[in-house]
C-alpha cells in the first residue's frame, strides 16, 4: 500500500512540476520583446483601405519623409511587433537595414513613428497588389499604453488620441492587454468566454476550433472551403452559418459566420489551448460598429 501511495505521490508531483515547467515554457514563449516604437502626436483620422471583396485586408497609408509614394501596411493587432517585408523594403533608401533589423521613421496621418529595431520579416510571398504598395504589418505595439479608434462605420482609424471620444467617455468594459494581445470577454450561448481580437484574420467573424465550429454551425449550412496563406504557411479555412449573438459588457452583436482553420503550427495549436481562449474575432464581426481601444488603462467600448 505505501508503494502505490508513493507511486501516485510521484505521479502527482511529476504532473505539477511539468505543469508549472509548461506554464513557464509557454508564459516565455509568447512574452514580447520589448517595445521600441517612439509615437508622437495625435493621428487624426486616418482613412483606411480594404483589399478583396470579402475585406480580407486592412491597411494604413504610411508616409517617408521626403518620398512623395504612398506606401501601406497591413493592421494585424495578431502581431505584437510592427515589421517590414524584406523584399518590398529594398529600394526605400529612408529605410536603413542591418541583418533583420530597420532604421526608420514614417508617419500615420500627423502620428511620427519611429524606432532603430524595427524587424524585418523574409516573406515568400509578399502581399501583392498592382497599385498598392504594402510594405509591412503594423501590429499591436502602436496601441501598447496608448488610446485608439477603430470606426468599421466610416473607414478610418485615430491613433495616439490625448483622450477618449466623447462617446466613450462613459460606460466602458475591462478587456485584457495581455502579452500584447487583446483578449475580450462575451457570453456566447450563456457562457463566458475570451475571445482574442485579431485584425489580421479580417475576412472572418470567428475562427475557432473544430470541435466549437461543429457546435455552433447551422447544421444545414453549406461549408465554404478556402486556402490563404499567413505568413510562410498555407492554411485551408472551413466557414459555415450560424445563428448565434456573442454579448459584450451591454452590446448584442450577431454572430453569422463561424470558421475552423488547419493548417496552423503545433505551436500555434498549443498556443491556444494554453491560453484558454476560445476562439479569434476578425474585423468582419465589428464591421458596422466602431471599437474603442484604451491599452494604458485596459478599457473599451462598441458602438
Amino acid at each position: 500500500m505505501k508503494i502505490v501511495k508513493k507511486i501516485v505521490l510521484a505521479f502527482l508531483v511529476l504532473f505539477v512540476l511539468s505543469s508549472i515547467s509548461g506554464y513557464i515554457y509557454f508564459d516565455q514563449k509568447f512574452t514580447p520583446e520589448q517595445n521600441y516604437l517612439k509615437v508622437e502626436n495625435e493621428s487624426g483620422p486616418v482613412s483606411f483601405k480594404w483589399i478583396g471583396n470579402e475585406k480580407n485586408v486592412l491597411l494604413l497609408p504610411i508616409h517617408f519623409e521626403g518620398d512623395a509614394e504612398n506606401y501601406y501596411l497591413q493592421f494585424d493587432t495578431g502581431s505584437p511587433y510592427t515589421v517590414f517585408y524584406s523584399k518590398s523594403i529594398k529600394n526605400i533608401s529612408q529605410i536603413s537595414t542591418k541583418g533583420s533589423v530597420a532604421k526608420t521613421a514614417f508617419s500615420i496621418g500627423k502620428t511620427k513613428i519611429a524606432s532603430d529595431y524595427f524587424k524585418i520579416y523574409e516573406l515568400e510571398n509578399d502581399i501583392k497588389n498592382d497599385s498598392i504598395k504594402i510594405i509591412g504589418t503594423i501590429g499591436a505595439d502602436i496601441l501598447e499604453n496608448r488610446k485608439s479608434l477603430i470606426n468599421f462605420k466610416e473607414s478610418f482609424i485615430s491613433l495616439n488620441l490625448n483622450k477618449a471620444p466623447a462617446s466613450f467617455q462613459k460606460n466602458l468594459a475591462d478587456f485584457e492587454f495581455k502579452k500584447r494581445k487583446i483578449i475580450i470577454k462575451g457570453f456566447l450561448k450563456g457562457q463566458e468566454e475570451d475571445f482574442l481580437f485579431d485584425s489580421g484574420t479580417s475576412a472572418y467573424e470567428l475562427l475557432t476550433s473544430k470541435e466549437v465550429w461543429h457546435e455552433l454551425k447551422l447544421s444545414n449550412s453549406k461549408t465554404t472551403i478556402e486556402k490563404s496563406q499567413s505568413w510562410k504557411r498555407v492554411l485551408t479555412t472551413y466557414t459555415a452559418d450560424c445563428n448565434q449573438n456573442i454579448i459584450f459588457d451591454n452590446q448584442k452583436i450577431p454572430l453569422k459566420n463561424v470558421t475552423y482553420v488547419e493548417g496552423y503550427s503545433k505551436m500555434q495549436y498549443a498556443m491556444m489551448k494554453f491560453s484558454g481562449m476560445t476562439g479569434m474575432l476578425g474585423n468582419k464581426i465589428f464591421l458596422n460598429k466602431n471599437l474603442y481601444l484604451d491599452c494604458l488603462q485596459n478599457k473599451m467600448g462598441i458602438e
